[in-house]
């Protein structure tokens, strides 16, 4: 269980990071640098590759990361929204509508716009 808390933390603390604007911004002057320095020096093309290799495996952790966390929030979102209706008077078939095949969906959506 700490494990699993210890990660949540993690992942949180990632997103926050990675999500903030000054890394956009450090993001593209680290490439303009890297590039000047590169042509400049000469660095051979191996270490370009490599380069773009570990810029590959970080945009998809980045990626991971951050899919991970905006799917924990859609889902404590979905829980909300569940609980919302459960204590108001509102129909409470809507419950669990989000895992309805598309063709169902799609139906109760047009029965929905055709009660107005």
């Amino acid at each position: 269980m700490k494990k699993s808390r210890l990660y949540l933390q993690l992942s949180e603390r990632a997103v926050v990071l990675a999500g903030h604007r000054l890394v956009l911004l450090a993001a593209m002057l680290s490439t303009v640098m890297w590039c000047f320095g590169g042509a400049f020096l000469g660095l051979p093309t191996r270490w370009y590759l490599l380069t773009n290799v570990f810029g590959t495996m970080t945009t998809l952790f980045v990626l991971l990361i951050m899919q991970h966390s905006q799917n924990r929030d859609m889902h404590a979102l979905q829980v909300k929204a569940d609980e919302l209706i459960r204590s108001s008077e509102a129909r409470n078939h809507l419950i669990g509508v989000e895992q309805l095949q598309e063709a169902d969906l799609l139906r109760l959506i047009g029965d929905r716009q055709a009660d107005r």
